[in-house]
């Protein structure tokens, strides 16, 4: 299949090496209006001058292609969307789904309308523990999960200047979303609403809030909390997955580092300390095998856009409760 890969920066890198490493995609353009992106891509990953242009509108009717591959800034996320549309092009857009939340209603209404694929790449579900998880739960390994715990601590986005560092609530809606989607992926439930408390520490050097407590509740009756520092200066016990406690009558599901285990410990069971073999994989990159099999079966990926809204939901009625001390209805959003 054809691809068009918009935005040469930063992210450019990884999605181009899979594109070119997958035996099913072939790279046949490439979208950078800035000239020192474009010199950069020319000059250290070989891309083809002739194959570059500012804008989607500017290719030539030459060229044919099959989707697009949007590495761009969030807040352009929407504009990118539009033209792919009015092209006939699918859209394999990078996570966040937009910046703002009217926005990705937008697109979502407008990929619907076009009958095109909108997958965003939410690749965190798409990894051992969330998928052996997921089974687990459906198999009632541990019985009816009645409640979720995820604790995160990182030394985040320290580089001075970068947006991350300088936008508000980044270590929410950046970081959060892949944790939000994970809860949504591994329980299988959908939210209703989140109450959120943001804070930052002294020494913290994001100028918007990068600790937070967060309570979402599931239309099953699930409760989950999200505890996070984003500027911790000790221990990082588990990377940017961070630590998972799913509770049940039949014991817990925790994630330690990376191995998932499953403990029962109360003195009228037996007790059961099980470390399980995570499931496989199929790479490299599991998220564009995904979508390139939803085009050739016409069938919705997951992470579709339209299925992502309700990951978005949880962010921006996190940082919505945040802002207003008080616990959000997603439904308002």
């Amino acid at each position: 299949m054809k691809a068009i890969l918009v935005g040469l920066g930063g992210r450019a890198h990884h999605w181009q090496s899979s594109c070119e490493e997958h035996p099913e995609v072939e790279l046949v353009a490439f979208i950078e209006p800035s000239e020192e992106n474009r010199r950069r891509a020319i000059k250290e990953r070989g891309v083809s001058e002739d194959l570059i242009f500012s804008d989607l509108s500017d290719l030539p009717s030459t060229v044919e292609a099959d989707f697009v591959v949007d590495v761009t800034p969030p807040a352009i996320h929407e504009t990118i969307a539009m033209k792919a549309f009015d092209a006939g092009l699918n859209l394999l857009g990078e996570k966040p789904l937009s910046s703002d939340f009217e926005a990705a209603k937008r697109i979502v209404e407008a990929g619907k309308k076009a009958n095109l694929k909108h997958m965003i790449t939410q690749n965190y579900r798409f990894n051992s523990l969330p998928r052996t998880t997921r089974r687990l739960l459906e198999d009632k390994k541990i019985g009816d999960v009645a409640q979720l715990d995820v604790s995160l601590y990182v030394n985040w986005a320290d580089s001075p200047g970068s947006h991350y560092v300088t936008e508000p609530y980044m270590f929410l809606t950046d970081m959060g979303i892949h944790h939000f989607d994970m809860m949504r992926y591994t329980l299988n439930a959908n939210p209703v609403s989140a109450h959120a408390i943001t804070w930052n520490l002294p020494w913290g050097w994001h100028r918007g809030d990068a600790c937070q407590i967060i309570v979402f509740k599931f239309d099953n009756g699930i409760v989950a909390t999200h505890r996070g520092i984003g500027c911790t200066m000790g221990h990082v016990p588990a990377g940017h997955n961070g630590e998972w406690r799913y509770e049940g009558p039949q014991g817990t599901l925790t994630w330690e580092g990376f191995d998932l285990f499953h403990t029962l410990n109360h003195k009228q069971n037996p007790k059961i300390r099980e470390q399980i073999e995570l499931d496989g994989v199929v790479g490299p990159n599991p998220v564009l095998n995904e979508f390139i099999r939803a085009l050739q079966e016409n069938r919705q990926p997951e992470c579709n856009a339209e299925d992502n809204l309700k990951s978005m939901s949880m962010v921006f009625g996190a940082v919505t409760s945040a802002k207003e001390g008080r616990e959000v209805q997603l439904s308002e959003l």
